[in-house]
């Protein structure tokens, strides 16, 4: 199988994962990967933000908070990444994010 291709089925399992609201399972994949394939774990990390603004977006239809949110946390897509290498630190990053789209999409 080809780097590439692993690379690919993780994204696409992870990806998953997260849509199921599994935050701590995606990130287990992860650890997996990286134990796996030391070299290849930026791949995974640079696609982790993008696949959880995804999810929290569409579960929350809250784009200008997120906007704001970003402006505001300027390395939350580090944080993110960063986050993955422990399960339960990208569980709460992940619901703490949603939640608080969630509570600003309500007040507005």
């Amino acid at each position: 199988m080809a780097d590439h291709t692993k690379v690919d089925d993780v994204i696409d399992k992870v990806s998953g994962l997260i849509a199921a609201d599994a935050y701590g399972d995606a990130a287990r994949e992860v650890a997996a990967f990286k134990a796996a394939h030391p070299g290849l774990i930026f791949f995974i990390e640079e696609a982790l933000p993008s696949r959880v603004s995804d999810h929290v977006l569409k579960k929350t239809g809250a784009h200008v908070a997120f906007t704001t949110y970003t402006l505001r946390h300027p390395n939350w897509a580090t944080e993110v990444a960063k986050a993955a290498a422990d399960p339960d630190a990208f569980a709460r990053l992940v619901s703490a994010l949603e939640a608080e789209l969630s509570s600003k999409q309500k007040a507005a």
